[in-house]
C-alpha cells in the first residue's frame, strides 16, 4: 500500500454539479464552494465480521481472545480525508494514512431525480475502484466498491469537521511501543506467518507497518488507549484494521482485519526500541 504524493490535479464535472444545485433550486448562497464543505471529514467503512479461522463455537474473535475494544465501535474501518478547492468551482479529496496522501481527483457529483439527493462517486488514481453515494448537508453516505473482485462493496458513511480517526478519547498510554516488533499473523490458524512491525508513537498517536511473508501493510494510523492500541488504512485497494491488546509482559495480542472476508489473530514482541535514524517511519 506505498504511494508516491501526488501533484494537485482539480476535480471534474463540480460546474455542472452547481448548475444542478441551482435547477433544484438549492439555497446556497451562505457556502461560496461548489459542492462538499472544505476541510477534515472523518469516514468509516462498516466491514462485517465472517471468520476465516478455526473457531466451532462461532465466537467473534475479540471474544476467542478474551478481549474488548471499548474505546472504539465495533465493526468499523477508520480513516481520515480532506476536501480541497483549487478553485471555488474545482474541487479534490486527499486520502490521509500517517503522513501519506493519496489524492482523488476525478470526480463525479450529480443529482438523483427521483430521490432528490444529491450524489457522488470519487474514484481512486487506478480507477478500479471508488467511494459512491449520496451527499446530504454535512454527511456523505454510500459504499466502498472494487471491481478487482467479484460484487465487493463495503458501506461507506462519513462526517465533515471531524478529524479524529478512532476516539476523542486521551486515556494515557501504558508505554511507548515506537521501535521494531517481531511478529506473527494467523497464530489461529496452526500455520502461522512471520512479520516486521515498525512503530512510531507520539502521546496517544501511532504510525507505523506492517512487512509480511504475504505482503507489507504500509502507512498504518491510530491510537493507544491505555493497554489498548488500534491502528487503520485505506488506500481503494486495502482497507486494513489491526486492534491489540499490550499484555504485562509488553507483548501484544489481537484481531487484524483485511477489508471484509479476511480476519485472523496476530502477536507481536518488540525486539529494538526507538530507531535513532527514524526507520520507523515508512
Amino acid at each position: 500500500m506505498q504511494h508516491t504524493k501526488n501533484a494537485v490535479i482539480t476535480g471534474a464535472k463540480a460546474l455542472a454539479f452547481v448548475a444542478a444545485l441551482a435547477t433544484a433550486g438549492c439555497v446556497v448562497s451562505d457556502n461560496p464552494y461548489s459542492a462538499l464543505p472544505p476541510g477534515p471529514w472523518r469516514g468509516v467503512l462498516q466491514i462485517e465480521y465472517r471468520p476465516i479461522s478455526e473457531n466451532p463455537r462461532g465466537e467473534p474473535l475479540p471474544e476467542k481472545l478474551n478481549l474488548k475494544f471499548e474505546e472504539v465501535a465495533g465493526g468499523e474501518l477508520p480513516f481520515n480525508f480532506e476536501v480541497k478547492y483549487a478553485r471555488p468551482d474545482s474541487f479534490y479529496l486527499e486520502i490521509l494514512n500517517d503522513g501519506d496522501r493519496i489524492t482523488l481527483s476525478n470526480i463525479e457529483m450529480n443529482r438523483d431525480i427521483r430521490t432528490g439527493k444529491d450524489t457522488f462517486r470519487f474514484f481512486f488514481p487506478d480507477g478500479q475502484s471508488f467511494l459512491r453515494g449520496a451527499f446530504s448537508e454535512n454527511v456523505l453516505e454510500g459504499e466502498w466498491v472494487d471491481l478487482r473482485r467479484e460484487n465487493y462493496r463495503i458501506p461507506f458513511l462519513a462526517r465533515h469537521g471531524r478529524d479524529y480517526r478512532f476516539t476523542t478519547m486521551r486515556k494515557p498510554p501504558a508505554m511507548d511501543l515506537s521501535g521494531i516488533w517481531e511478529a506473527r499473523f494467523e497464530v489461529d490458524s496452526g500455520q502461522p506467518f512471520r512479520a516486521t512491525g515498525k512503530f512510531h508513537q507520539e502521546g496517544n498517536y501511532i504510525g507505523g507497518s506492517f512487512k509480511t511473508e504475504k505482503g507489507d501493510f504500509l502507512h498504518l494510523e491510530g491510537t493507544v488507549q491505555a493497554n489498548k492500541v488500534y491502528l487503520s488504512a485505506f488506500d481503494g485497494k486495502d482497507a486494513c484494521l489491526f486492534e491489540a491488546k499490550l499484555f504485562p509482559d509488553s507483548s501484544l495480542t489481537g484481531a487484524f482485519r483485511n477489508g471484509k472476508n479476511y480476519r485472523c489473530v496476530w502477536e507481536a514482541r518488540r525486539i529494538q526500541e526507538k530507531n535513532p535514524d527514524d526507520e520507523t517511519k515508512m
